[in-house]
């Protein structure tokens, strides 16, 4: 993909090449006729969107507001090639929740899977002995009585996405431009009149703020104050064993055990994805470790192995680290803020993906209209921090 050229003055300017940027960009494109340029100060998908484990889930307990966005979203992205003609990679995967009846994870499962029932997004219910049947390759039979499969349940690559939704908006007229990073967003009068960057000024009257875990840095420049902190989490591939993939050609639902604060998925290629999910190591994204500690590698292994015994023998294929951006209550901002034109999508804490074409829109709709007939943006304003600095409180899901 070239770059176009670096324009001095844009209608709208979308800041970050990641997924929600390059979506919200695409959307923007085939939505108004006013002009539109996302800059991105590396390459796309440089920062968390590559190294996404990119889930494609549904069950969000009764939080309906994600599952309503992550079922509009995964049905774009279904028809991904389609409407941006461009390929996706992607594998179904079933999503299975593992808990306790009566107990406020039981409780969880079990809302998720109202949830689904009532929307008919493909769910299903094991109790008792059906679990081991279900999922031979755990060792659960003695742990949880309950377990819920989100069976529609995927997995895809966010490279994939973003380079194909940033194909998308320059086929409708968008600009994409990379290798130009915005130090500061510039306001006169209460409104944005531009962006400063390492390449010289770009004057805009709409500036979307989509940077992931550097966006607060970019929002302070015009006084706004926005509860992200970049977060470090750790990624192991495994290698199964031969006898373990011809026993389980599927190799493993994706699931999170309960009280656990890591995460399992198939991977392309054959392998297994094991991951933390822990929001606690704050990190510099401009200065990272990119591989793993030695130590979480071992506790890694080590409990996924107390759950699967036929895996404790498992190779390792690869290893490295990405970045969260997190909030007080891990849900989104999207929101206006600041000077008139100021907008900010952000905040993703580590389960954005699967929302990446509801966001888009979202944002879009948020610019254009003011509104959106998808979900209530009221959910993911800022203002809910000036209101309780916890927002909306933790939720207990950790995929």
């Amino acid at each position: 993909m070239t770059d176009d050229d670096i324009p001095t003055q844009t209608d709208i300017l979308v800041i970050g090449g990641g997924v929600m940027g390059t979506s919200t960009t695409y959307f923007l494109a085939t939505m108004t006729d006013r002009s539109v340029t996302l800059l991105e100060k590396s390459q796309l998908a440089s920062g968390s969107t590559g190294d996404s484990s990119a889930i494609l889930r549904h069950h969000y307990g009764d939080e309906d507001i994600y599952t309503e966005m992550a079922w509009w979203s995964h049905q774009f992205f279904r028809a991904f090639d389609e409407k941006l003609d461009a390929a996706l990679s992607y594998e179904e995967s079933p999503l299975v929740r593992f808990a306790d009846e009566g107990t406020t994870g039981g409780d969880y499962a079990r809302a998720g899977y109202e949830a689904l029932r009532e929307r008919d997004i493909p769910v299903s219910a094991y109790t008792g002995e059906e679990i081991t049947e279900q999922y031979p390759m755990f060792d659960v039979d003695e742990r949880y009585d309950l377990a819920v499969s989100d069976d529609s349940a995927a997995y895809s690559d966010g490279t994939d996405a973003a380079l194909g939704f940033a194909r998308g908006a320059r086929d409708a007229g968008a600009g994409i431009v990379t290798g130009v990073e915005v130090q500061s967003l510039e306001a006169e009068a209460g409104k944005i009149i531009g962006v400063e960057t390492d390449q010289g000024t770009i004057a805009c009257e709409t500036a979307i703020v989509a940077a992931g875990p550097w966006t607060h840095r970019l929002a302070e420049t015009v006084g706004v104050d926005v509860p992200i902190t970049p977060v470090r989490e750790q990624i192991v591939l495994l290698d199964p064993p031969a006898e373990y993939a011809e026993a389980y050609p599927s190799l493993t639902p994706t699931t999170s055990f309960p009280g656990g604060e890591w995460y399992i998925r198939p991977d392309f290629g054959d392998g297994i994805l094991v991951a933390t999910h822990r929001h606690t190591e704050e990190t510099d994204p401009d200065a990272y470790d990119n591989t793993p500690d030695e130590e979480t590698i071992l506790e890694l292994v080590d409990e996924f192995a107390d759950h699967v015994p036929e895996l404790r023998d498992a190779g390792l294929k690869g290893q490295y680290c990405g970045v969260y951006s997190t909030t007080p209550d891990h849900d989104f901002i999207i929101d206006q803020a600041g000077p008139d034109g100021c907008y900010l999508c952000c905040g993703f804490s580590g389960h954005g993906f699967k929302h990446g074409p509801a966001v888009g829109k979202l944002t879009a709709d948020l610019v254009l209209e003011g509104e959106s007939d998808l979900v209530d943006l009221e959910y993911f304003s800022l203002e809910r921090f000036a209101d309780d600095p916890d927002g909306h409180g933790l939720p207990m899901d950790n995929i």
